[in-house]
């Protein structure tokens, strides 16, 4: 009796390999992204390994959660939840316009949006300003540069802009200066400290969200309705 490798016993074993293969190519960078993670953990692994590192590896994954104080930092993670939202759908909703044309205004804002509000997440979530003036790079030069992007923005798509519900844009900038200068105030109460830095920029994310909401939603329904025109 011919002897089968172990695999080909099991029944339609190669047929559903051939499925979950097609189904994981279908996707566009699927399989680059996870085997990239992949890589990056399994270099983790192997530095904890050989340099005796595991806890601060540990540490990358560590839960920031204060079992006596349970609502300890609990804004603090709305509000990098409320920052994902405009980033994402600004993303996805570029992604579906750009497919009819990718060089309409509401593309082309979408992904600056995107863009924009991606850099100032990853320099809120990671101290990026913080890291950098430690570094010995001026806050000032900073701020200079984040303000300048946005001037440059609002300058850019004001055409654009005038044309949506735009005002929860406005406030919500407004505010994010408010918090990025809050320091400069020397507030002798912590709870006024809170709300004017934190509590301004939870609010901003918040009108953020629901202005790239309403946007995102009347561009899809736009384009859904322009394919669907002989």
């Amino acid at each position: 009796m011919k002897h089968l490798p172990f695999f080909d016993k099991i029944p339609n074993f190669s047929n559903s390999l051939e499925v979950f293969k097609k189904h994981f190519f279908r996707v566009r960078f699927l399989a680059a992204f996870n085997i990239l993670t992949v890589l990056i953990l399994g270099a983790l692994s192997v530095y904890a390994k050989l340099y005796n590192q595991g806890d601060g590896v540990e540490r990358l994954f560590s839960d920031p959660f204060n079992f006596w104080f349970p609502y300890e930092g609990i804004l603090t993670g709305v509000s990098e939840v409320l920052w994902c939202i405009p980033v994402a759908i600004c993303a996805f909703t570029f992604g579906v316009v750009r497919q009819k044309d990718p060089r309409s205004r509401s593309a082309i804002f979408l992904f600056f949006s995107a863009l924009l509000l991606g850099v100032f997440f990853l320099d809120d979530r990671f101290r990026m300003t913080l890291i950098l003036s430690r570094l010995g790079i001026s806050s000032k030069l900073i701020n200079l540069c984040y303000g300048s992007a946005v001037f440059l923005y609002g300058v850019k798509f004001w055409r654009y802009i005038k044309t949506t519900p735009y005002l929860p844009l406005v406030a919500a900038f407004l505010l994010f200066a408010i918090s990025r200068f809050e320091d400069r105030l020397e507030s002798q109460s912590l709870g006024v400290h809170a709300m004017l830095e934190d509590g301004t920029k939870l609010l901003a994310l918040l009108n953020l969200t629901l202005y790239f909401w309403h946007v995102c939603h009347q561009e899809i329904g736009r384009h859904l309705h322009l394919r669907e025109e002989p």
